[in-house]
Formats: C-alpha cells, structure tokens, sequence
C-alpha cells in the first residue's frame, strides 16, 4: 500500500467518525430511536412523579415549625415571667408572703440548669412513669392526649408528667417497668396491638400506640435530622426506599430503633442507634421513574431485641395467590411524615394509617386519570394502596412500610410495600405506590446473602 492510498483511507475514516462516535450500543430491552420520539412514547411518569421525601424550604440553619406550637410555647413563657415577677412583688412590698410559697429564685432559671425541666413551684417536667401521681388506668397504662399542649400539660411534652417533686420515682423503680434483658423473640411480624404502658385520649387522630409497630426504624443524618423511614427485617438488616438514600453514603447515616415520639427521649424503654456497615441500593434503580425504589442497610451490629423492637416477616416472591389474600388482608402504613401535603410540619408520634391494598389493574386505571395521563404504565415493581380521602402517606414517609396481615392471622403482619411516590396526598381515588417487596424478594435474598447472613426465613 503506497502513500496516496493510505492518506485516502485516512480521509475517509476522518469522515465517517461524527457517525461512528454517535453510535450508542443499546442495552438488551432497548431500541435505538430520536429522542423526540422517544419523550413522546414515554410512559414512564418521570418528572410527575412526587417523591415521598420532604423538602425543607426554610434555607440554611432554620426548620419549619408549627406556628400553634410556637405561639403556645410564647404564651407559656410570657405566664411565667409574670407569675415570677408577681411573687417578686409580693415578697418586696409584704412581710406576709404567700403561706407556704418559697422565695423564687429569679437568678438563673431552673431549665439552664441540668436535669428536668421545671413546670412550676416544686414541679418537674419528668418522664410519667418516674411520677407517682402520673394518671394510670387499671392496666398500668399511662394515658396519653396526643394533642396535648403546653396550657394543659404545664409546657411538658407528651411522655411527660408535671411531677411534684416529692412525688418523683427512681429509674427503674417503676413496678410496670419490664426488664428487656430476658425478652425472647416468638417470631417476625408480632405487633403489640394496645401498645406498651401508653394509652392514647383522642386514638381517632391517627396516632399509633408506643411499640405498637415494633419494626418501624428512622434513618438519621449525623446531626440527629430525620432523613427516612424504614423497617427491621432482621436484628441487623433494614430495608428502606433508594431514593431516600440516593447520594447518601454508609458514614453519613444512623438507624434508630423503638422510638415512637421523635421530639422526647423519656419513653418507657429507650430507642437504640446503630451505625451502617453496608448500604445496598437496587443496581436499576431509576431516580427518575422510580423502578426498583428499595435499599438494604446492614447495620455494623445488631440492635437488642425487646418488646419495642422486633423484625417484621417478609412475604415469598410474588403469586396470583398472595395478590388475592391482599384483597381480604388488613394493611397498615407508618411514619412520621406530613399528614397532608398542606401540613407545615411533621408529625412527632408515629402515624397509624390504615389503607386498602389496590390491585395493579385497578391502581394504574386510578393513575391514568391523573396528571399521569392516559398511558401512564405501571411498573411491576410497585404495588399500591389507599385512594381513600383523608388517609395516606405523604411527604416525609419515604422508605417507612406498608404492612399486611398475614392470611388468618389478626396482629401478625408481612411486609408488603415500602412508601415510594404519589400524586398529592389523601386524595380521593388516587392511590400512592409503595415499592413491591414481594416482586423483589429475590434481589433482597441475593443481598442478603452476598453480606454474609443466612436467607430470612418466611413465617
């Protein structure tokens, strides 16, 4: 080959590259077309879809906050100031004080100083069941208004009691207090149905009860900010949404268990924390459409079990059968997310929400009448529930579960679905999609397996 001849060949592959470097090697359920024609036949819902993950919108350093709680807490601030200078005026222009009111001390106020907060005159805001005066119901449960506020509870949050101090009992003293050491595991999926030691005035609000879902975990950043749900599958394993957990890394999260009241740390047996090992997200996961929105955390250790934590079951890989037991099952979603889409801030005690299960057909027909359009195509790898108004989850319960109960059985439950996305919240017939776990039960055993555990047994 002489010199001309490879200075035309040369030419001609300077030409051809543009064509040979727009060449795309399509995968194997793919097709090469423009993309034009490829946006029109989408069918996917990507850019409608609303991610079950709450946007905080107040900026850097600042956090919404319920402006009743704000101005409740004003007020209740603004009563003790002037109850403190009235007592000082009493005890500087009178040699008779109040019988049997101490001098206040007005330098240095008692919620600087460590210990509990104090709700009054010889008062402390302490954990109810450190209180003897605390209201108890025959069964040892305390009762609880989950509504309560600071007018009526002195300032002190849920959980706790304005407690005389005389009246305060040593931490473990407590003779309905449970000593977790000895507590066996009976098996996955057992809910506490009336709770433990708490009971709710006003359970209509869609409060759960303290470790009525024991399985039920929160995901945290570093900073103790709630990220997500999730739920404990095994004393070390938890499955929550991809999407939750995106562009998050291994160092950046923590998994807190047996917590029920996000803003308190007095319950009557403490959550546990635990870092991660391992962060498994779904190898086609898409953070667009939201195919195969599941996650496996595996924890570096795992958590102690006790009456307030305790893995669910799993469900076996997806049949006809088990979509028709759904039909007749009981199903339930938790978290501590918005309770609608207008709501201006989470919800401090776990929801309870009770949803239908609605069946793949039935569920893409409902979303095609959405924003969705009428080609909208439902994935295989999302389930749904809900079209209820009134009654969903929202923004903040990505990642938290859906659960079922099991077929003939009544407080034992399987794991169904992870929250996911969905069109607004708690609208009528607009059910929410939750990730399919049963659909997916194969790529959570491989998982599983591949970090070392032994498969999870069924129920």
């Amino acid at each position: 080959m002489n010199v001309e001849q490879v200075l035309l060949i040369s030419l001609a592959l300077i030409s051809l590259a543009p064509a040979i470097l727009s060449i795309r090697t399509c995968g194997s359920h793919e097709v090469c077309v423009s993309k034009k024609k490829c946006d029109e036949s989408d069918d996917s819902g990507k850019g409608k879809l609303v991610k079950r993950i709450l946007d905080n919108s107040c900026g850097r350093d600042l956090e919404c906050c319920d402006r009743e709680q704000l101005e409740n807490f004003e007020a209740y601030q603004a009563e003790i100031e002037y109850r403190n200078q009235r007592r000082k005026n009493i005890w500087a222009s009178s040699d008779n004080p109040l019988e049997g009111e101490p001098k206040p001390n007005l330098v240095g106020a008692k919620e600087d100083e460590p210990g509990y907060k104090s709700c009054g005159v010889k008062r402390e805001c302490v954990p109810r069941h450190l209180c003897s005066t605390g209201v108890v119901n025959e069964d040892g449960r305390y009762i609880i208004k989950p509504r309560i506020n600071e007018e009526s509870n002195f300032g002190c949050r849920v959980v706790e009691e304005c407690c005389p101090l005389g009246d305060q009992i040593e931490e473990g003293r407590n003779p309905i207090q449970r000593n977790v050491k000895d507590f066996l595991l009976k098996g996955c999926g057992y809910s506490n149905p009336k709770g433990l030691y708490y009971q709710l005035d006003g359970y209509n609000n869609g409060e759960s009860v303290f470790a009525e879902f024991p399985w039920m975990v929160a995901l945290m950043d570093m900073e103790g900010n709630f990220v997500c749900g999730g739920t404990l599958i095994h004393p070390q394993l938890v499955l929550t949404s991809a999407h939750n957990v995106f562009n998050r890394s291994e160092d950046s999260l923590l998994v807190r268990a047996g917590d029920w009241d996000l803003n308190s740390q007095t319950e009557l047996h403490p959550y546990q924390m635990r870092a991660i090992s391992e962060l498994h997200r779904h190898e086609n996961f898409n953070n667009l459409t939201l195919y195969n929105d599941i996650a496996l955390v595996v924890l570096e250790r795992p958590f102690q079990v006790a009456p307030h934590i305790q893995p669910i079951c799993l469900p076996p890989p997806e049949t006809p059968q088990m979509e028709a037991e759904l039909r007749s099952a009981s199903c339930l979603a938790t978290g501590w997310g918005l309770r609608y889409s207008t709501s201006r801030t989470m919800e401090n005690l776990l929801k309870r929400i009770e949803l239908p299960a609605v069946d793949h057909e039935s569920c893409q027909r409902l979303l095609r009448h959405t924003v969705l359009g009428r080609r909208y195509n439902l994935h295989p790898s999302f389930t749904c529930a809900g079209g209820v108004k009134g009654k969903d989850t929202c923004m903040g319960d990505g990642g938290s579960p859906l659960f079922c109960t099991l077929p003939g059985q009544k407080d034992r439950y399987q794991l169904v679905g992870l929250v996911s996305w969905g069109i607004e919240c708690a609208e009528k017939d607009v059910p929410a999609a939750y990730t399919n776990v049963a659909y997916l039960r194969n790529w959570i055993d491989e998982q599983v397996t591949k970090s070392g555990f032994p498969l999870i047994e069924g129920f």
